[in-house]
């Protein structure tokens, strides 16, 4: 057998900016609260985590926006773990984007602003925003540096419960894969895309186990927004 450490890293259940998305840019919004349909989606992952991922037990991260670390509470509930701690970490947020937050897409993605973002997507930052390089490396360093050293070889998997494009930009730096796929990986609410540190031998380093996998939400019967 490897010796591994498993991370799932679980995009927070469905938020009410999710529903205005395609009109208004969320960025971090800390306080945006679950939709119903959210909370259905974090008990489903509680509810068949062991059919879905194996052992819980694992330590449990969560950024400090509401919607992520309520989908931590939520499905902990179900896992009938609920005095297991979560770890909050601002490191776990979704991207900045600074003043362009809450505002409508349309007035701050302009076609001059898309040509600057098509040139550059890695190093591109919306006004007092973040670019994804920012993102990367504060993902990036979380995870080697607190959630690997809490983990346990071959033990049960880290929850990490963060945001789609935070994950996205954590999956380009283990793919090494140019700036421009970040945003073209599907990362749905509440899905799990799981990544294994090896620690020697020949696969040493990440391993990409799977992505975007929202099984949980298919055995319990409920749906939700297109993968995005």
């Amino acid at each position: 057998m490897l010796g591994m450490k498993r991370v799932l890293l679980i995009r927070h259940a469905e938020c009410e900016a999710n529903l205005v998305k395609s009109l208004r840019v969320q960025g971090q919004s800390p306080s945006n609260p679950l939709t119903a349909l959210g909370i259905l989606q974090a008990k489903a992952f509680g509810k068949h985590f062991e059919t879905v991922a194996g052992q819980k037990g694992g330590p449990v991260f969560a950024s400090t926006a509401v919607r992520a670390h309520d989908t931590a509470r939520i499905a902990l509930q179900e896992m009938q773990i609920v005095d297991h701690p979560i770890t909050l970490s601002k490191e776990l947020l979704e991207v900045s984007q600074g003043q362009w937050e809450g505002a409508l897409r349309a007035d701050c993605y302009t076609p001059e602003v898309l040509a600057r973002i098509a040139n550059d997507p890695w190093r591109f930052a919306a006004p007092g925003g973040e670019s994804q390089k920012e993102v990367e490396e504060r993902m990036s360093t979380f995870i080697r540096d607190v959630v690997l050293p809490n983990s346990t070889l071959d033990g049960p998997p880290a929850l990490v419960f963060s945001h789609g494009l935070a994950i996205k930009c954590f999956l380009r730096g283990v793919l090494s894969s140019s700036a421009a796929m970040a945003r073209k990986i599907a990362v749905g609410n509440t899905s799990i895309t799981e990544v294994a540190w090896v620690e020697a031998g020949g696969m040493s380093g990440w391993q990409l186990l799977r992505v975007n996998d929202r099984a949980h939400l298919v055995l319990e019967g409920i749906a939700g927004l297109p993968s995005c």
